[in-house]
């Protein structure tokens, strides 16, 4: 118990003294992604399943960040994305035609960056995303994802107001929180655009 104590202390303080520090400032903004592809597979090769093309998506955010250090930095926020596919299965015969399928998440980012070189960072960690679509044309895709990314910043030195691009890789969902056999995945990689207001 006297181990926790102090260990609990220990970190108040460390992060106590690293905040004075700190010459990054807590920024709040929004995001626009896309410009990219997106698909959805199996794990596993399934006979007769029919594959999953990608016809594009969007995505619109709000993005927080808050810095832990000069070098680390807490990223969240919340995204509404949506996603459609084209679906086609050669194997139901010539009267199943290829059509579209859609997705829409609302998803939570969870994520640290890491800045070097003045303008650049790293970007990676957890996404909460909840499935909000009605009509079924994909597994449920609520549960946990993960992304990676790497990006550009520039904060304007006259007024609080920053930018940043940001090319990721997503995958979802890493961990279903529904049961299926042969769980769908889904996977988008593209450019994130935003605009932040520095405090």
């Amino acid at each position: 118990m006297k181990r926790i104590i102090f260990l609990t202390c220990f970190l108040c303080f460390y992060f106590t003294l690293q905040a004075q520090f700190i010459t990054e400032n807590t920024a709040i903004g929004v995001s626009f992604s896309g410009l990219g592809d997106n698909t959805a597979f199996h794990w596993e090769a399934l006979d007769g399943a029919g594959g999953y093309s990608s016809r594009g998506y969007h995505s619109f955010g709000i993005t927080y960040i808050r810095p832990l250090s000069n070098k680390f930095h807490l990223e969240t926020g919340v995204e509404y994305s949506k996603y459609t596919y084209r679906f086609s299965n050669s194997s139901l015969g010539p009267d199943n035609l290829p059509h579209n399928a859609y997705l829409s998440l609302i998803e939570i980012p969870i994520t640290a960056r890491f800045n070097f070189c003045q303008y650049f960072f790293l970007n990676g960690g957890l996404l909460l995303d909840f499935d909000i679509i009605e009509d079924k044309h994909l597994d449920n895709q609520t549960g946990i994802g993960t992304m990676l990314g790497i990006g550009v910043k520039y904060n304007f030195k006259k007024i609080p107001v920053g930018l940043f691009v940001n090319p990721y890789v997503k995958y979802r969902p890493l961990i279903p929180f529904t049961k299926e056999k042969y769980h769908l995945r889904t996977m988008d990689s593209g450019f994130r655009i935003g605009v932040v207001y520095n405090w």
